[in-house]
This record gives C-alpha cells, structure tokens and sequence, in this order.
C-alpha cells in the first residue's frame, strides 16, 4: 500500500487519460432538468454498474411518487452492464406490477453480432429506419437480430437486440471496421427491453439519447466542466451550484419562452434574455424594469414576466 501525508491531495487519471474528477449526470429527457449529479475519482469507469445504479436512483429519487412506475431510461454504449440492465429490469427491487422500467440502451458489436448482421444483410432482412415524425429514413435501416444470436436466457425477460445501418459517414470512416468499410455502411446495435413497438420506433426513440450530448455541453457551459479544486469537496459543491442554473434555465424555457428561446443554449439565452441592457428604476411606490424599445428581443422578455406572474403561488 502507498502511503499519503495529513492534508496532500493526489488526483487520479481521468477517464480522458489526464488528471481529475469523473462527473455523472442524470438529466430527464422530458424537461430537461438535471436530477442528479455525482463526482467520482477520475479513475472510475463509465461502465461501473454501482455507480451507475446510484446515480440512476438518485435521479428517480427526484421524481413525483406518481412518475416512477414507468419510466425508459437511456443509457450509451459506454454505461452498459449485465448488473445495470438487471437492476432497471427489476424496477429496482420493487415487486409491485404497477412498476414498469425500460431500458435502450447501446450494445457492443462482437463476433457474434457481427455474424448476425452479415446473415441480415446476404439475406436482405432489413426494414426501413424512420425519424422522429415517423417518416421513412432514406438509406437508414433496421433489423430485430435476437434470434440470430444464440442463448440470452441469462438476460432480462423480454431482452431484445436491434441493429441499425446506415451510410458510412466520414466522420466515422478512421474507426469503420473492415466489413463497414467494404459496405461502405455504419452498423450499431442496441438492447432494450420494452415488448411493445415496432423495431423501427424502437430505434428512433434509442436515437433521440442524442440529445443528453446538447444537454451535456449546456451544462458545461454553466460551469459544470469549469471544476475549480483539486479538492473533491470544493468541487462537488460547484457542481451542485451548476445544477441549480441548468435547473432554473430549465423552468425558465418551460415555462416562460416559447419559439427559439425554448430551445436556446446558454450563451444564446445570456445574451438575449439575461443580460439585456436594462435599468431597475423606483418611482411612484413602484419598480420598473426599463427595456431598450430597440432590444430585438424585448417582447420576449416582457411576455416572460407576464407567464411568470401569471404562475399560481406554490402551495
């Protein structure tokens, strides 16, 4: 064992290779509200079925009593365990019926699943891939490959295997394997557990985890990738700071924007919302919020307050 002296700080390489903190963040896809955030030495692994299930309960944690029976979580390929899939496919040890957990979650392409997918394409078993509006993906398809790839009794009940190919972008030709680059085509693979649904609207809603990327870069933004310490203490109390902002510019776009500012980034919404060139005056008893009349964006603003006033007081 290695020795360390009273108060000497010695920081673990990073997942990245360099030295630091692994942060884990659960967001909900239907706001996009942070629900929980965990620091890590920089030497746990993104695979860590124990860190995983503790972040994922403490995000559930967060949740009304009545929107935890059904729930879909998405995770990368990054995040996936046999002991993870287990624990989401339990419901997390509840026995009650009522509680129905799903899981999407990536899936790695081994021999096995290789094989699977050159049987699908010499045989031509693909389907048409679809977006999110439902409409047909050009030269994007899908295939169930489950029972192609042998015994899965050991998996959750209902455990199913989709593959997805799609034109080889450039952006991913230096990885391709040999077989994709022959195809000149991408293949991924994802598991979930969910029995209803076509497999074509099974992968259009694995595809939409994309979206945790742009929540993931706001949330730096907001300072979560700006950790200040080397001190695990100092650095966890920032990011519990950086959670309250992406929680409040959550609500914000929820429920006082509409149109672009919904969907804005924080820069975007720094410069047209919050940090508009306004004066706070008093007079006659009251306060005035004055906003340039040539502020391109002070409609905004102005209906902003109006929906926020307009918010029943909490009870």
């Amino acid at each position: 064992m290695q020795g360390r002296r009273q108060g000497e700080r010695c920081l673990t390489r990073h997942y990245k290779g360099t030295f630091g903190h692994h942060v884990f963040v659960a967001t909900c896809d239907n706001t996009g509200e942070q629900l929980a955030q965990v620091l890590h030495e920089g030497n746990v692994s993104a695979n860590d079925a124990a860190v995983n299930i503790d972040i994922l309960a403490r995000a559930v944690a967060q949740l009304p009593w009545w929107r935890r029976q059904k729930i879909l979580f998405r995770v990368d390929g990054a995040g996936f365990s046999h002991e993870l899939l287990d624990w989401i496919a339990d419901a997390g040890g509840r026995a009650s019926p009522t509680f129905r957990w799903e899981y999407s979650i990536g899936w790695a392409v081994t021999e096995r699943e290789q094989r699977a997918i050159e049987i699908v394409d010499r045989k031509n078993l693909w389907q048409p891939a679809t977006g999110e509006a439902g409409q047909a993906r050009e030269d994007a398809f899908v295939a169930d490959i489950t029972g192609l790839l042998g015994d899965l009794t050991g998996w959750p009940k209902g455990h199913r295997v989709i593959a997805r190919k799609e034109p080889l972008h450039p952006r991913y030709a230096k990885d391709a394997s040999d077989y994709e680059s022959k195809k000149q085509a991408r293949y991924q693979t994802f598991a979930t557990n969910s029995r209803r649904g076509q497999i074509a609207f099974l992968d259009a809603r694995h595809r939409k985890h994309a979206r945790v990327e742009p929540k993931i870069r706001d949330q730096k933004a907001s300072g979560m990738g700006l950790l200040p310490s080397r001190e695990m203490n100092v650095n966890a109390a920032w990011l519990t700071a950086t959670a309250l902002a992406a929680d409040l510019r959550a609500w914000l776009q929820l429920l006082a924007l509409d149109g672009e500012e919904a969907k804005a980034t924080p820069k975007t919404l720094r410069y047209r919302i919050l940090h508009v060139p306004a004066r706070l005056v008093r007079g006659q008893r009251k306060r005035r919020l004055k906003i340039p009349d040539t502020w391109p964006w002070a409609s905004s603003i102005v209906q902003a307050f109006t929906r926020i006033l307009a918010l029943p007081r909490p009870t």
